[in-house]
């Protein structure tokens, strides 16, 4: 009964992370697709790909979260045309603005570990409290993209922090904060949902 039980428990681990590869390549191919929406007003483009960096930290584990994003890094720098704009290459990523991709799995990596607490603590918990709590920490993964893809462009391009500041965090204050908004409905309306296709329990419930 042991070892039947122990082989049953291998074989859902085993789907289990045959699902989570599977979403990493998704949510590599969702950060590529939606990278292309974008408008170039400078040396940052306006872009929707913190979307599914957001998303994919929201809904995916840590491990895979970080992962799906390290693919994306990776297939841009061989030479897969998934940066915005349709570039790829090192030189991309080496360049001013390449800080604001590096920082991609750190932030899926981040949101994702928060959303351990979000599980353990406020899942079952007011809309209210969910959505103020998913608010808080895509406003501090935000900060941290702003601080680290700043940084970087100032040492790269020798431009002063104010004038950082003017062409790679303010033309784009409102529109992020919009991106916020839409990543807080969809994660609480989607979570739980994707939590399920996870762990398997649709299936197993047949």
């Amino acid at each position: 009964m042991s070892g039947a039980k122990g082989q049953g428990n291998a074989s859902v681990k085993a789907v289990s992370h045959s699902r989570e590869v599977v979403l990493c390549g998704v949510f590599a191919a969702i950060t590529a697709v939606l990278s292309q929406i974008s408008v170039p007003i400078g040396p940052v483009p306006i872009s929707c790909s913190l979307i599914a960096v957001y998303l994919t930290g929201l809904l995916l584990p840590a491990r895979a979260a970080v992962l799906a994003q390290a693919v994306y890094l990776l297939l841009g720098t061989i030479g897969v045309p998934v940066f915005a704009g349709f570039q790829s290459g090192a030189a991309r990523l080496a360049g001013p603005t390449g800080g604001y991709l590096l920082v991609y799995p750190i932030l899926s990596g981040l949101l994702a570990v928060c959303m351990m607490l979000y599980d353990r603590k406020l899942a079952g918990k007011a809309l209210a409290a969910r959505a103020a709590y998913l608010t808080a920490i895509l406003l501090l993964a935000l900060l941290v993209c702003y601080a680290g893809g700043t940084a970087w462009f100032m040492v790269f391009s020798g431009n002063s922090f104010r004038q950082a500041l003017t062409l790679t965090v303010l033309p784009f204050l409102a529109g992020d904060a919009a991106k916020i908004i839409l990543c807080v409905i969809f994660t609480i309306s989607a979570r739980a949902r994707l939590i399920e296709v996870m762990r398997g329990k649709r299936s197993a419930s047949r």
